[in-house]
C-alpha cells in the first residue's frame, strides 16, 4: 500500500490576507489613539473593544485565511 505524505504548506498571502491585516493595523492605531483621548467613555469602553477586535479577530483571520 502506498503511503501518502502531506507536505507542509507554506503561507501564501492573498489580497484578502493583506486587507485584513491592514484593517487590523488601522484599527490598532485608532484604538490606541482612542485610549489616549481624554474622554472617559471612549478610553474605557470604545478603545478596548477596538483593540480586542483587532488583536483577537482581524489578525488571526488575516493569518489563517
Amino acid at each position: 500500500m502506498a503511503r501518502v505524505v502531506d507536505e507542509p504548506r507554506s503561507l501564501q498571502f492573498t489580497r484578502l490576507n493583506w486587507l485584513l491585516l491592514s484593517a487590523a493595523a488601522a484599527l490598532i492605531i485608532v484604538g490606541y489613539a482612542a485610549l489616549a483621548s481624554g474622554s472617559p467613555f471612549v478610553s474605557t469602553v470604545v478603545a478596548p473593544v477596538l483593540l480586542v477586535v483587532a488583536y483577537v479577530v482581524l489578525i488571526p483571520l488575516g493569518i489563517i485565511r
